[in-house]
């Protein structure tokens, strides 16, 4: 998979910056930094570049905005969705890239949970086989684990060769995951937080919150 020209979606927001900085140095790609205001976007380009602390990607990274985004979408081998956790949001941006969305680029969304067949559908017969879920953890620069998220839609040797291009490019911990409800990362975490709230209450009168952290500490 050569990746050369990427537009990241959403880039104002802490993650979307983060996961441009990936792609500009890890990914050594041109960026499209796409954002509802292109002056916020220009003053979130200095954030991108400290987030993998390497002044040289500047040059990658280009600001834009939602009236370039069928441009930017069209010049590029990969386009990544970081908007709000918001299924409405996800799939009215999913319609407009679907628009210009060339014939061998891939899709994605870094939804944490939502379903990425039902974002999928936006997509016409053809382009919906090159979507999938990519998620990546906060901050992705300093944790490598990424769940790669296929639909039973998708093609499996495009899955194979992003999965090559997240693990070898990018230097990411790939876990393929199914699409079910928060995936495999955070249901682990809410099994975690579950447990840790149950030890809470039943040692209340021992300090709680405070009496479990040492728990888990060893203490």
């Amino acid at each position: 998979m050569d990746i050369k020209t990427v537009t990241v979606i959403g880039v104002t927001g802490t993650m979307g910056a983060n996961v441009a900085g990936i792609f500009a140095s890890f990914g050594d790609a041109k960026v499209y930094c796409v954002g509802r205001d292109i002056e916020k976007v220009k003053k979130t380009i200095p954030r991108i570049v400290k987030s993998v602390k390497a002044d040289a990607i500047a040059k990658n990274l280009v600001p834009a905005d939602f009236s370039m985004l069928e441009k930017c979408v069209a010049e590029s081998d990969l386009v990544f969705e970081s908007s709000k956790e918001d299924i409405g949001v996800k799939k009215e941006i999913a319609g407009q890239v679907a628009k210009t969305l060339q014939p061998h680029a891939v899709s994605c969304t870094g939804s944490s949970g939502l379903s990425i067949t039902e974002i999928a559908n936006c997509y016409p017969d053809g382009l919906k086989e090159h979507f999938f879920g990519v998620h990546m953890f906060n901050p992705p620069y300093s944790m490598s684990l990424c769940e790669l998220t296929p639909t039973a839609f998708s093609d499996h040797k495009m899955q194979a060769e992003l999965k090559e291009y997240l693990s070898t490019k990018l230097i990411r911990t790939v876990v393929e995951v199914k699409d079910s409800p928060a995936f495999l990362g955070n249901r682990i975490g809410f099994q975690f937080i579950n447990e840790a709230l149950r030890y809470a209450e039943r040692f209340k009168d021992n300090g709680g919150i405070d009496y479990t952290r040492k728990l888990s500490r060893g203490l």
